[in-house]
């Protein structure tokens, strides 16, 4: 068994300036407000101004940055290193309040060019004072606990906007506004130099990310948005017997994740690698491929009957002979060490034989002039065995158990690339064994307040029942199709967003 260690996330706003997430959500992280440490742009350091009534307070669910709708806003003149129009912006927000005149502006500028992430009062979005978009949002003014992620890829058609972790749908007739080289004059909370675009509300974390981000990474920054920061791994069991470790020299390990797939390449280069496998309960399953001298089989039927052969032998001068006139012949051989001769001569009546055989030299031979012959390729090593079974009619049939001692297994890598292929774990095609559902207990009469609130918080007795995703049968060709792959993703991430929303639970 190995070292099962997982990643220590964050549950809770980090009261200091964390170090951002680059390997992970984090990744292209250009600008990024933490308002426990300021209003500082934790990926620059650059402090940005604050103006009007804009604050940091103490919220539920930490420390926020407050928005009166009457021009309050945080800004920054600079970022000449940020160009174009393809990215992200995302924001959470544990208040939402009234529209402006002209709705809310999240952030913007005027100049060196027009550009503004907006919602109208209508509920459109404008993405970088693109047009309005061609449908609407279901809510946003006078709301709680909102997230909102844009989405542009530099044209109209890879717009979108992912309203609390869920794609909305909406459509966009033009492409965003797009930045050129120099400064320019950002706001948090409104559009610079307006006073009819001004955000009304509370902001718990946001910023701007180079990548363009997907499904998978708007459902996981809203259901918890401190994955964007980075914290040690820690240890979650382990358990007894032998560990593997892997010691690898220089390993590389690049993942890269689009809207809808994660693909991902490693290439190591390790050392000489050991591998013992014990197994006290459950079985040990190995396959080899064994390379061995030239293997020589001869099959002859005198009569009507088959002759059905299943064989794994991987041998040097290996033969065996076989007859039948009449009558059944089944056998089945256990093979262990050199020396031994055996031959069976049947007319008429069925014959039976088990055969626990220490042989060298084996010899097959099998003769057939009518009936099937089926002959398999093999994986033994044996020396100068010799059979004879004589029958004179119908079936002969054999059945082989080969036993050898002590295998040996070792691996080794040189300078060249070492990939795993493609893993399908075993529950994604079985599915989960159905478990016996126990009733839950009633809370015992007594119980204070708080205690039975926090028990049928727990165990989902109010609601917040958390189930995991319905088993999905999925199938694989021989050379996986991306809509394959696609569909093993979205499942995977349907499972681990389960599991993370069961983990926060239990730490909070």
């Amino acid at each position: 068994m190995s070292v099962i260690i997982l990643p220590n996330r964050l549950n809770k706003q980090p009261q200091y300036a964390a170090p951002i997430d680059y390997a992970g959500l984090g990744k292209g992280i250009r600008i990024l407000w933490n308002p426990a440490a300021g209003p500082v742009d934790l990926a620059t350091g650059r402090v940005w101004s604050t103006g009007g009534n804009a604050a940091i307070a103490r919220g539920r669910k930490g420390h926020v940055f407050t928005f009166d709708g009457a021009d309050d806003y945080y800004g920054y003149t600079g970022y000449p290193e940020i160009t174009g129009n393809v990215g992200s912006f995302f924001i959470w927000c544990p208040t939402v309040g009234a529209a402006d005149t002209y709705g809310h502006a999240l952030f913007g500028a005027s100049s060196p060019v027009a550009f503004a992430h907006q919602i109208n009062p209508a509920m459109q979005v404008h993405i970088g004072s693109s047009p309005p978009s061609n449908g609407t949002l279901p809510s946003w003014f006078n709301t709680r606990n909102r997230s909102l992620v844009l989405v542009s890829g530099g044209t109209a058609a890879t717009c979108r906007a992912f309203l609390d972790g869920k794609d909305s749908g909406l459509t966009w007739p033009g492409a965003p506004a797009a930045w050129g080289p120099g400064n320019k004059n950002f706001n948090l909370g409104r559009y610079v130099g307006g006073t009819s675009w001004d955000f009304d509300g509370t902001i718990l974390i946001a910023g701007h990310t180079e990548k363009i981000w997907g499904d998978a990474e708007s459902r996981a920054f809203h259901d918890n948005p401190w994955q964007l920061f980075k914290v040690s791994p820690k240890k979650l069991w382990k358990s007894s017997g032998t560990i593997h470790y892997l010691t690898a020299e220089a390993p590389v390990q690049a993942n890269f994740g689009d809207m809808r797939a994660v693909a991902q390449d490693n290439a190591l280069v390790g050392s000489a690698s050991t591998q013992n496998g014990t197994g006290s309960a459950g079985p040990l399953i190995q396959d080899q491929a064994l390379a061995v001298a030239p293997v020589a089989q001869t099959s002859t039927s005198s009569a009507d009957g088959p002759i059905t052969r299943n064989q794994v032998l991987a041998v040097v001068s290996n033969a065996q002979v076989n007859s039948s006139n009449t009558g059944a012949v089944t056998q089945a051989w256990m093979l262990i060490v050199p020396g031994q001769t055996q031959g069976q001569a049947c007319s008429v009546p069925t014959i039976t034989q088990t055969h626990i055989i220490v042989a060298t030299a084996p010899t097959q031979e099998n003769k057939s002039t009518t009936g099937v012959l089926h002959i398999d390729s093999g994986s033994l090593e044996a020396e100068s065995a010799v059979q004879r079974n004589a029958a004179g009619a119908a079936i002969i049939m054999q059945a082989h158990i080969l036993i050898v001692s002590f295998p040996s297994q070792g691996s080794k890598a040189g300078t060249g690339a070492v990939s795993d292929g493609i893993v399908v774990e075993s529950a994604l095609s079985t599915g989960v064994a159905p478990m016996l559902r126990i009733k839950k207990p009633g809370i015992p009469a007594g119980t204070p307040e708080w205690l039975k609130t926090m028990i049928e918080l727990l165990t989902g007795r109010r609601g917040n029942r958390i189930m995991p995703p319905a088993f999905r049968a999925l199938t694989f060709s021989a050379v996986p199709t991306r809509t394959e792959c696609e569909a093993l993703y979205a499942y995977t991430n349907d499972v681990r967003i389960a599991v993370e929303r069961i983990i926060t639970r239990l730490d909070s």
